[in-house]
């Protein structure tokens, strides 16, 4: 529980950091599959609700995404400024 929590104030402040900065897809890959696990692992596997644990499930994959369309952005953002 405490390495649980440990984790998710971590990415926590490493989402607000990304946030501060403007770059919100990053933000978002850091903070979305921290937020799953917590949920996969609360409330799915320790409370055994297997709604909370496809959920959980759910943000982790939506992180994923986030974290590649923050790499779609930082690898095309030279090229669209470079097309003007």
């Amino acid at each position: 529980m405490t390495v649980t929590a440990l984790i998710f104030v971590l990415g926590s402040g490493s989402a607000i950091v990304q946030a501060r900065k403007g770059h919100w897809w990053r933000a978002g890959s850091a903070f979305l599959p921290v937020l799953g696990m917590v949920v996969m692992l609360l409330g799915g596997v320790e409370r055994r609700i297997a709604s909370l644990f496809w959920l959980g499930c759910l943000f982790v994959v939506a992180g994923f995404g986030a974290e590649a369309m923050a790499y779609w952005r930082t690898r095309t953002r030279g090229r669209e400024q470079a097309g003007q």
